[in-house]
């Protein structure tokens, strides 16, 4: 049982908030909410909140942080077909 304890406080989280993803990005509060409305920066729904997975977040950095609206939607894709 204490191993099953210490291997789930070490796995990262599948998604994340709005905080940690701008500590990520190193990016502001405002410009991360303006990347996700137009659908720069993959990113979830969830009730009013939005999440983020850190491994399409990744991706986006990879790709060149493209910032056209849609490009978190063609990222999104290309990580998960």
């Amino acid at each position: 049982m204490a191993s099953d304890a210490s291997t789930s406080a070490t796995t990262a989280p599948l998604l994340i908030d709005a905080k940690e993803t701008c500590a990520l990005l190193c990016l502001g509060e405002r410009r991360v909410w303006e990347l996700s409305n137009c659908r720069a920066i993959p990113s979830f729904k969830i009730g009013k909140s939005r999440r983020y997975c850190p491994d399409e977040l990744r991706a986006w950095i990879r790709a060149g942080c493209p910032t056209e609206p849609g490009a978190g939607d063609r990222l999104r894709k290309a990580v998960r077909p």
